[in-house]
């Protein structure tokens, strides 16, 4: 099975402006890869082994790295992290204690592998690309910078293929809420729709409009995943984070990429952020595919 895929594909950021609008509503006009698997916008997949494994993994890596002192519940994080490892920066809505996992270890990493596994065996059951390294968020209530969100969002609006699947794994409880909120696709299109296809007007109204913020809201709903299960959604459905109240929330997320809809894909995509990252194979996923990858490493 190959590694990669050779095929010649068009950069987005090469795209006129009345030609990534075309694709944004030809995106919203078709039923999704994700709705022809699982009929549904968003699905809950019960994972609590690797939900429970993933956080003790983070515990660990917090004592290491010498971030808390002594064992904590990530719940009661901002209980010990300094005001300046909870705030946010507000270009971005990533928190200094979140950044000290964009690298983690040897020992996290097999149980990221190990998941990619239970993905391929019991839920998507298709070899795919996968995210090489997974995003751990760490929300703390009364946080600097709090004010970014919410910020209603879909991946696809900073550059990600419409044809992912994104996933979120929580890996604390509910408690007061996880802070988290998706659409249906139908709200989002409306939405989407009502800014003419232009994800650019779209993201500026969501940053700078709380009354926009606030419409959004009536249109969501807190995300409902209990700890040991993880939501799977289209990557159509808008989303945000949003302040929490009175508990830490830690949570992982990745997107994967089915290798039958990446083999259709005529548009090269790539992230609008700092990094202007590719979501190719070597670069934002792991250059390997689902399938390769396991089959050579005995996992």
């Amino acid at each position: 099975m190959s590694m990669t895929a050779t095929m010649t594909r068009m950069n987005i950021n090469l795209l006129s402006p009345t030609d990534k609008q075309a694709l944004t509503q030809n995106t919203y006009a078709k039923k999704s890869y994700f709705q022809d698997l699982f009929t549904k916008d968003q699905i809950e997949v019960n994972c609590e082994s690797f939900s429970r494994s993933f956080q003790n993994e983070i515990e660990r890596i917090l004592l290491e790295k010498n971030l808390i002192e002594e064992e904590t519940p990530l719940e009661c994080l901002h209980e010990v992290l300094s005001d300046e490892m909870k705030a946010y920066n507000f270009d971005d809505g990533v928190n200094k204690i979140s950044t000290y996992f964009y690298e983690t270890d040897q020992a996290f990493m097999k149980v990221y592998h190990q998941y990619i596994q239970f993905l391929r065996e019991h839920f998507v059951k298709e070899p795919f690309w996968f995210q090489e390294t997974p995003t751990i968020r760490i929300h703390c209530p009364n946080a600097r910078n709090s004010h970014h969100y919410p910020r209603y969002h879909t991946d696809i609006a900073y550059g990600h293929p419409p044809e992912e699947i994104n996933i979120w794994l929580p890996l604390t409880d509910i408690l007061t809420g996880h802070g988290f909120r998706t659409m249906s696709v139908s709200s989002s299109k409306s939405i989407i729709e009502s800014f003419d296809y232009h994800y650019e007007k779209f993201i500026n109204e969501a940053i700078h409009n709380k009354n926009f913020s606030a419409y959004c809201d009536t249109l969501s709903a807190p995300a409902p995943t209990s700890f040991g299960e993880m939501l799977a959604f289209d990557p159509r459905c808008i989303h945000t984070g949003e302040p929490l109240v009175s508990h830490t929330r830690a949570s992982m997320d990745i997107r994967i990429l089915p290798l039958s809809q990446y083999k259709k894909m005529t548009i090269e995509y790539q992230g609008s952020g700092r990094r202007k990252i590719l979501f190719s194979p070597g670069n934002c996923y792991n250059i390997q595919n689902s399938d390769y990858f396991l089959e050579n490493t005995g996992i």
